[in-house]
C-alpha cells in the first residue's frame, strides 16, 4: 500500500519554499504539478452552493480563457479573458440551450452538421434579424423543407422541396425574380437558354389560341376545305404596327363587295301615249327561274329609290305596237332621267325607234333598250324615273302580262362609291 499523509494544516511558515507532497508542489495558494483525479466516480467541485460565479481559469501568455458558472444567468459560459460574463463564445442554459457568440468553422474532409435526432418535429436555423426573422427548417409533419419568413416552420413559407425534390414557390403575392435574365443569362429551361425577354412573353398573356390555331400560322396544318364566308367570320391583318382580328364584311367594304344587288321590274300592263314618268302598273319580275339579290328598289309615283348607295348599272328596255288604225310611227323613245336632289331630272340615256308602215302591215312590233351608271352617293337625293315619249299618244307601250317582261327595268349595284 502506498504511503500516505493526512494534514489539517500547513502554514507557510512551515516552509518558506513550500510544502512538496509526492512531487506535487503547494506555495502560497498555488498547486504546481499535474493533479489527476483517480477513482470509479472522481469528481471536481468548484464553489460551495453559493450565490456567486464559480470559474476555472486558463492564465494564458497572450489571451485568457474561461470555463466558468455565470450564477446570475444561470448559465454556462465559456469566454475570452478572466471576467466572466464578459466576452462569452459560448453559453449553455438550464434547458440545455447552446448560443454562440463568434464564428463556427467545421473543419475535416466531410464535415457533417446534424440538426435533430429523427424524432417527430420540426427542425429550423432561425435567422433574428432586425426587422424580419427567417428560418430554413424541416416541416416534419408535411415532410418539407422550407424557407420562410418568422421563425415558426410552416407559417408564410416562400420555397418548399418535397421527397420527391419537387420545387413549390408559394401561392400569394410572391415573386420569383431572376435578376440576370437578359436573353444573354439568366433563365434555363432543361439547360436552355431562353432568349424571350419578359415583354415578349407578355404576348402570350391572355391569347386564347389552341396549338392546332397556332400551327396555322405558318401553314404546317392548313386546311384544304372550302367553308361558306359570312360576314361574321373573322381575317387576321396588321393595321400599321398592330395585329388585328376583323370581320368579313370589312373585306367586303374595302374589296367594294363586287355585286351585292341585282333586282329587275316590269310593265304588267300596255299604255297608250307618253308617260313622265312611268308610275303605273309596275312590280318585280315573276318567271319561274327568276332570281333577286340583295335589297330590293322601292318606287313611289314613279320615282325609285335605290336601296344602298353606289355605283348602279340602270337598264330600261320597251316593245312599242303598231297597227294599221294608229298609222305610220316616226317618233317612239325611252328615256333613263336621274336627279342629285331629290328634285329636279335630267336625261342620263335614251332609245328611240321610228317605223314608216308603208305596207300597212297589222300589228307590227318593234323594241328598243338604253343603259346608264348612276353614283348613288346618298340613297335620299340621287334617285330615277323612266319615261316613254311618242309623236303618237295613239302609240301603244306594249305588256300584255303575263310571266314574261315586254317592257321592264333592271338594277344590278356594281360596287361601292
Amino acid at each position: 500500500m502506498a504511503s500516505e499523509i493526512k494534514v489539517d494544516t500547513i502554514s507557510e511558515k512551515t516552509s518558506a519554499g513550500g510544502v512538496t507532497i509526492d512531487g506535487l508542489l503547494i506555495k502560497d495558494g498555488g498547486i504546481s504539478g499535474d493533479v489527476s483525479l483517480i477513482g470509479t466516480t472522481p469528481t471536481f467541485t468548484i464553489g460551495d452552493a453559493g450565490a456567486e460565479d464559480a470559474t476555472l481559469l486558463f492564465d494564458g501568455n497572450a489571451q485568457d480563457y474561461y470555463i466558468a458558472l455565470d450564477d446570475s444567468a444561470d448559465d454556462l459560459l465559456i469566454g475570452l479573458g478572466s471576467t466572466v460574463g464578459t466576452t462569452p463564445a459560448i453559453s449553455i442554459d438550464e434547458n440545455l440551450a447552446i448560443k454562440t457568440y463568434g464564428d463556427i468553422t467545421m473543419t475535416g474532409t466531410t464535415p457533417v452538421l446534424t440538426i435533430g435526432d429523427a424524432g417527430a418535429e420540426d427542425t429550423a436555423i432561425v435567422f433574428d434579424g432586425n426587422a424580419q426573422d427567417f428560418y430554413v427548417g424541416l416541416d416534419d409533419s408535411a415532410d418539407d423543407l422550407v424557407i420562410g419568413l418568422g421563425s415558426s416552420v410552416g407559417t408564410t413559407p416562400a420555397i418548399s422541396i418535397n421527397s420527391d425534390r419537387d420545387v413549390t414557390i408559394s401561392d400569394g403575392a410572391i415573386d420569383f425574380d431572376i435578376a440576370s435574365h437578359d436573353t444573354s443569362n439568366g433563365l434555363k429551361l432543361g439547360g436552355t437558354l431562353v432568349t424571350a425577354t419578359a415583354a415578349e412573353l407578355n404576348i402570350l398573356d391572355g391569347v386564347g389560341s389552341t396549338a392546332a390555331e397556332l400551327n396555322m400560322l405558318d401553314g404546317s396544318a392548313k386546311s384544304t376545305s372550302s367553308i361558306t364566308l359570312a360576314d361574321a367570320d373573322a381575317f387576321i391583318v396588321i393595321d400599321g404596327n398592330t395585329t388585328k382580328q376583323i370581320p368579313a364584311s370589312d373585306i367586303s367594304t374595302y374589296a367594294g363587295g363586287g355585286i351585292t344587288v341585282a333586282d329587275d321590274w316590269k310593265v304588267t300592263s300596255s299604255f297608250t301615249g307618253g308617260a313622265n314618268p312611268i308610275s303605273a302598273n309596275l312590280a318585280q319580275t315573276n318567271h319561274a327561274a327568276q332570281g333577286q339579290l340583295g335589297s330590293a328598289m322601292t318606287v313611289s309615283s314613279g320615282i325609285w329609290t335605290f336601296p344602298s348607295t353606289g355605283y348602279w348599272y340602270v337598264a330600261a328596255r320597251a316593245k312599242f305596237l303598231i297597227d294599221i288604225a294608229n298609222g305610220n310611227v316616226r317618233y317612239d323613245a325611252i328615256y333613263i332621267k336621274a336627279t342629285t336632289n331629290n328634285s329636279s331630272y335630267t336625261a342620263c340615256s335614251h332609245s328611240s325607234q321610228g317605223v314608216y308602215n308603208a305596207a300597212a302591215v297589222d300589228n307590227m312590233n318593234y323594241e328598243t333598250f338604253n343603259y346608264t351608271i348612276i353614283d348613288v352617293t346618298d340613297v335620299s337625293n340621287v334617285k330615277v324615273q323612266f319615261q316613254f315619249d311618242t309623236n303618237n299618244t295613239a302609240r301603244e307601250v306594249y305588256a300584255p302580262g303575263g310571266t314574261a317582261t315586254d317592257t321592264g327595268f333592271t338594277f344590278i349595284r356594281l360596287g361601292d362609291t
